[in-house]
């Protein structure tokens, strides 16, 4: 995974280079920026405490308090640019943004832990999971090399995209959870 990650970068960044420009930060901007990485941190280790807290007291598997509280929290920087996006009348890119965003979290970051440190307690939750998160990897990539070109998607596309999600969360809900 970590070789195809570095495979991906590296064609990222090949493919239509343009000429950098120079960028002068102001101290107020590094101030900004810094306070929102702080942010990030204290935000992330509140959503871990808060999901650990949350899982004991209603009695539910970590697994699931994972996949289903730590990821909604998880989310919500990237709510609040999205929103941005969408508030300027760029709906497909504000969609696009979260899909691509969640596509790459579940690929890069949680299949190869769960593969190396998470115990396989519920064989099928697990499998629905992994089957759905290839699913969605599947549909972007055959967008992305057959769809609209500048990094962007047909609205049709992030429908498809959007009904995976949904159907994903049905067979977790009323299949898998029940």
């Amino acid at each position: 995974m970590l070789a195809a990650y570095f495979i991906y970068l590296a064609q990222a960044i090949i493919r239509n280079q343009q000429k950098g420009t120079k960028v002068n930060w102001k101290t107020e901007e590094i101030i900004v920026a810094i306070a929102g990485i702080l942010a990030l941190i204290i935000g992330a280790d509140f959503t871990v405490t808060a999901t650990e807290k949350i899982v004991s007291i209603l009695g539910i598997a970590k697994l699931v308090g994972g996949l289903f509280l730590t990821s909604t929290l998880s989310i919500i920087p990237e709510v609040f640019a999205t929103w941005s996006v969408a508030k300027s009348g760029k709906f497909t890119a504000a969609t696009t943004s979260v899909i691509a965003d969640n596509t790459a979290t579940m690929t890069l970051a949680f299949f190869p832990l769960a593969l190396v440190s998470l115990p396989v307690e519920n064989i099928k939750l697990y499998s629905v999971n992994l089957f759905f998160v290839a699913l969605l990897g599947v549909f972007y990539s055959l967008f992305i090399y057959f769809g609209k070109p500048k990094y962007s998607f047909y609205f049709k596309e992030v429908l498809v995209l959007n009904s995976i999600y949904i159907i994903y969360l049905l067979v977790m809900i009323f299949g898998v959870l029940k």
